[in-house]
């Protein structure tokens, strides 16, 4: 069986939204990650080789993080995001 390791990922809204490279904590040691842009919340990804042993593995999983304390511009963008593209991403659920 594998040693696989799980890792609950912060990325910001812009890395999420934009795509980037994020560092990942290992036990070896931190790598690069390349989260694609429209990454969604929840998204996992795997990291060869870096669970436990040579035979696990790294699900890393997204995890969106708005700033703390609240952002005014930040909330007026998306008010006009809502207004302007309206999306409802649990309209399969009913």
């Amino acid at each position: 069986f594998r040693s696989n390791l799980r890792l609950e990922l912060p990325v910001t809204l812009y890395e999420a939204a934009l795509g980037g490279k994020v560092r990942v904590p290992t036990l070896d040691g931190a790598v690069e990650l390349a989260i694609p842009a429209g990454t969604s919340s929840g998204r996992t990804f795997r990291v060869k080789g870096k669970g436990l042993g040579k035979d696990g593995d790294l699900y890393a999983t997204v995890r969106i993080a708005l700033p703390e304390g609240g952002n005014a511009e930040l909330e007026e963008l998306m008010k006009k995001w809502r207004s302007a593209k309206p999306y409802d991403p649990r309209r399969d659920m009913s």
